[in-house]
């Protein structure tokens, strides 16, 4: 039965499977092809030897092991080298090109399934799938493949192996960015890329031990065969390889049997869909992805704290200018303050004998004789502008009705009952306030 192994890697691995699409890649993240745009080397592995596709260089290998291959890189990154080439081997990213004995492929129809569901779908049916493996796998497959149709081939990694590899290379100093097989780039072959995207690949690849027959498609790889050419030394397997070469005669033919056949063909960026990632180099490059968030974050973090304190910053300055503006206008203003406080001092000491209510008896007086004539006034009082009047008229409510409508006069009222046409009425002057007078000067009495 398969199986995802019981790490991290496997468990984010999982779990993202089974998540929406659109929060996958925002968990995920475009690591994959990060590392494909990093990469700046690359190497391929051909029977026995390894060839660095930039020198064209080739090493040969003792055995066919990971630490074995990651030796002759090491070497060959070497010999190119000038300087220290241990720290120039740490700055390079490396793409490593396998035969298709490294991977296995596996046709499944699922209809109706969106383009954005494809890999998680399968990584969550690979018990299906696969049921006889039971080591973790890496996947590898254009999602492309669900809009041209319900059957899809996918190829599938060891993950040990690609572990293994990847700490290798390590130890050598070379970081192993992605692993790719090496049949997946020659579709490239046709110059005319438009028409290579429209019509049919047949790469046949051929070393020592295999040969191997792909059919890409739209960049979609759409069949795969491998045998060993030990079986095709018996007719009946031969007979049966030829015949399935047949089957697809208007597909573009791209023979490929030596290291040098491939040079003008493998390129990093060519079918990356089809590229296995260590985990060792996902990890790194989400490392310093989140490194390069965190940093990007902290800077959006002051600048929206610089934008939200613009307004606070506007205010120190305005109050800073208000302020310095207020100092000055008091400098200026200090001889005139000094005067104020003169005249302030000068009111409080006389105010109380130059604010003392004047009451205006000789006003007051040619006022009364002219409301009362002809009658007669016969008494007069006044006390703090409260005037008591006394007299004789045939008429005391027209003479109270006079007194009230002059604005020389307040509260005009009858003090007693008339008798015999007498009339007995207090007032006050309206313009004398003693009761204000003595709160203010005498607020204790």
């Amino acid at each position: 039965m398969f199986s995802f192994a019981i790490d991290n890697s496997q468990w984010r691995e999982k779990l993202a499977a089974v998540l929406p699409p659109q929060v996958r890649t925002l968990l995920q993240g475009a690591s994959g092809r990060d590392l494909v745009k990093k990469v700046d080397t690359s190497f391929l592995l051909f029977d026995d030897k390894i060839v660095h596709i930039e020198s064209r260089k080739t090493q040969q290998l003792e055995h066919r092991d990971a630490k074995s291959i990651a030796a002759a890189c090491a070497q060959l990154l070497a010999g190119l080298s000038t300087g220290n080439s241990s720290e120039q081997r740490k700055d390079c990213a490396a793409l490593l090109f396998l035969p298709a004995n490294y991977f296995v492929a596996t046709t499944t129809k699922m209809p109706g399934l969106a383009k954005d569901d494809l890999v998680a779908a399968l990584k969550i049916q690979a018990d299906s799938i696969l049921p006889g493996l039971e080591e973790p796998l890496s996947l590898a497959i254009n999602p492309a493949s669900a809009s041209k149709g319900d059957e899809h081939l996918a190829l599938w990694m060891e993950e040990a192996t690609l572990s293994e590899l990847f700490g290798a290379f390590a130890k050598e100093d070379i970081f192993l960015a992605a692993v790719k097989p090496r049949f997946m780039n020659a579709h490239s072959a046709n110059t005319n890329k438009e028409s290579t995207n429209k019509e049919k690949i047949r790469i046949l690849d051929v070393d020592a031990k295999t040969e191997t027959s792909a059919l890409i498609e739209n960049n979609i790889l759409k069949s795969l065969l491998t045998v060993p050419k030990k079986d095709l030394q018996q007719d009946v397997f031969q007979q049966q390889w030829q015949e399935s070469q047949k089957l697809e005669n208007s597909a573009i033919t791209v023979d490929l049997r030596e290291p040098s056949d491939y040079f003008q063909f493998l390129e990093a960026q060519t079918n990356q869909e089809y590229c296995f990632f260590p985990y060792g180099a996902l990890n790194e490059t989400r490392r310093s992805a989140q490194g390069k968030q965190y940093i990007a974050a902290a800077v959006a973090a002051v600048v929206v704290l610089f934008i939200a304190a613009i307004p606070f910053i506007a205010q120190s300055v305005e109050f800073r200018t208000l302020a310095a503006n207020l100092e000055m206008q008091r400098e200026m203003a200090s001889d005139a303050r000094g005067d104020q406080a003169a005249v302030v001092r000068f009111e409080n000491e006389w105010g109380l004998i130059s604010d003392f209510p004047e009451q205006r008896i000789a006003a007051a007086m040619f006022t009364l004789q002219n409301i009362l004539r002809p009658d007669t006034l016969t008494s007069l009082e006044v006390t703090d502008g409260l005037m008591k009047i006394q007299g004789s008229s045939n008429e005391p409510q027209a003479i109270l009705q006079r007194l009230e409508q002059d604005p020389m006069f307040t509260e005009v009222v009858f003090s007693r009952a008339t008798n015999n046409n007498r009339y007995y009425i207090d007032l006050r002057l309206s313009a004398v306030n003693f009761e204000a007078y003595m709160v203010r000067y005498f607020p204790d009495e």
